[in-house]
């Protein structure tokens, strides 16, 4: 199974629709990520301020293709001055060989920790075992790093970003992405 332009279109149509159902209320988010050899690509909703929260993404390793594309749901509670996700992700994930594509269902927790009233901490890690992916017998994708935000609606971002997996039934294992990266972050 291979991400077509037809299939990436397909996804990013639905992430609209399930956009267009949000409350107005809730800012859009759209963010860009590099790193050495990779590219994050994100849309989502409600994840900065607390109630539900929707998210489309794709990642995609420069150098051997391997990639990451799905959609993620959740709920984002207030803890303190902190706001801590809890979300789910349906993701297509391709490794380096055919057999190694497939799709992989990941649950998690995400925390966003202001420490100035312009810069933050923030993590996340989402997990799947064998019993919910058809191709892993474990699957890991985790992200932290430090926000800042010069000014309303953009926000910089300098972290670490790690997607791997432990392949299942003879398939290899896999690290689809991994290392430091740079981005930005608009809000509508």
């Amino acid at each position: 199974m291979r991400v077509s332009i037809k299939t990436l279109s397909a996804a990013i149509g639905v992430s609209l629709m399930t956009l267009s159902a949000i409350p107005a209320a809730m800012a859009v988010e759209g963010q860009v990520s590099a790193g050495k050899n990779f590219t994050d690509v994100n849309i989502g909703a409600g994840r900065q301020t607390t109630g539900m929260y929707v998210n489309g993404g794709w990642v995609k390793n420069n150098e051997n293709g391997r990639e990451k594309a799905g959609v993620e749901t959740g709920i984002t509670l207030p803890a303190g001055p902190a706001l801590v996700n809890l979300g789910v992700q349906a993701n297509y994930v391709k490794g380096s060989t055919t057999s190694s594509e497939g799709v992989v269902f990941p649950v998690g927790a995400g925390l966003q920790l202001p420490l100035t009233h312009t810069t933050g901490f923030y993590a996340g890690a989402y997990s799947a075992p064998r019993q919910l992916s058809n191709v892993t017998k474990s699957y890991l994708d985790v992200d932290s790093g430090l926000r800042w935000t010069p000014v309303d609606r953009v926000t910089l971002k300098a972290g670490y970003r790690y997607i791997g997996m432990d392949g299942k039934n003879n398939r290899p294992n896999e690290r689809l992405v991994e290392g430091p990266y740079v981005g930005g972050q608009v809000n509508f």
